[in-house]
């Protein structure tokens, strides 16, 4: 997928996204479920799609991503570096 095809939507619009969206569906049929904060990433080697559950904003979601990501390159004895880069077309 490139980010060209990137977009954003409170409900599902394709095939992935509406698997996604009904894995964490479950959490809300689960005690406790609701308090729970997920992410699901589903890639079908073409296309991909995440679900997002329980979060605030999309900046609390993907920080919590990237301290998920440093912990599994930790874990491998790794170490996460990101570094900012302009977006296109801005200088």
């Amino acid at each position: 997928m490139g980010i060209s095809d990137a977009r954003r939507s409170y409900e599902p619009h394709d095939r992935l996204t509406m698997l996604g969206d009904a894995m964490l569906e479950t959490l809300d049929h689960q005690e406790g479920g609701e308090e729970v904060r997920a992410i699901v990433m589903l890639d079908d080697g073409d296309n991909g799609g995440i679900a997002i559950h329980g979060y605030d904003s999309d900046h609390e979601a993907i920080t919590d991503m990237f301290v998920h990501l440093a912990a599994i390159f930790a874990a491998n004895g790794q170490t996460l570096m990101l570094i900012p880069m302009p977006s296109v077309g801005q200088g």
